[in-house]
């Protein structure tokens, strides 16, 4: 109880979670299934994977939005494009994995973008000779992504060369693919989603069109 002359300590309003996306109903387990899946993306460049259909924030692919959710934490600063930053990706995002977003893509880990990048590619973080780990991965949300089609694939756990196609990208793509390659061993390396396929693109792959 209190007396006339005391204060009452107001209540810190209730968090809401009307309208939040959902995360991982199982999120230790289905981490390790979409990292596996990310790994194996990356190690076989070109390579199809599918994710599980799942709900994902407006805008955002299914695959993009499981991402997040198994490679972010809140050691891991984030990088969101313009076109795709939202109140709803944001709420859940911090809510599910209490990543950082950060303002300036060269201090991020992960940049969540669109094909019609604002820039070239090394205005994120390229890593060094001796730290090569220290660059961005980025998470790049294309049209669609196909098994075969105009692009071949060379290098690095590609047995010979493999075609593949991915639409929605902007004519500078190649160039600026070209160029992060030549950049190994600093550069980034690229996760493309469509929808819930998933499809990688390391820094050491060759790209011919």
């Amino acid at each position: 109880m209190t007396t006339p002359n005391q204060t009452r300590t107001p209540k810190a309003p209730a968090l809401s979670l009307a309208g939040l996306c959902g995360g991982f109903d199982d999120p230790v387990q289905q981490s390790q299934q979409v990292f596996r899946r990310a790994l194996t993306a990356l190690s076989e460049p070109g390579t199809l994977q599918s994710l599980p259909a799942a709900d994902a924030p407006a805008g955002i692919h299914p695959a993009a939005y499981q991402l997040c959710l198994a490679l972010l934490d809140a050691e891991t600063p984030l990088w969101i494009a313009p076109a795709l930053n939202s109140e709803a990706l944001v709420s859940a995002l911090r809510f599910h994995c209490g990543c950082r977003i950060v303002d300036d893509p060269g201090r991020a880990e992960f940049a969540l973008i669109s094909p019609d990048i604002d820039g070239e590619l090394t205005r994120f973080a390229q890593g060094s000779h001796e730290y090569p780990h220290r660059s961005t991965t980025l998470i790049v949300q294309v049209g669609s992504l196909e098994a075969t089609a105009d692009w071949t694939l060379s290098g690095p756990g590609i047995d010979g060369t493999r075609k593949v196609g991915i639409t929605g990208l902007d004519p500078r793509w190649p160039g600026m693919l070209a160029d992060n390659r030549r950049r190994f061993p600093c550069g980034v390396d690229i996760l493309f989603t469509a929808g819930s396929g998933l499809m990688g693109l390391p820094r050491t792959t060759r790209v011919e069109i």
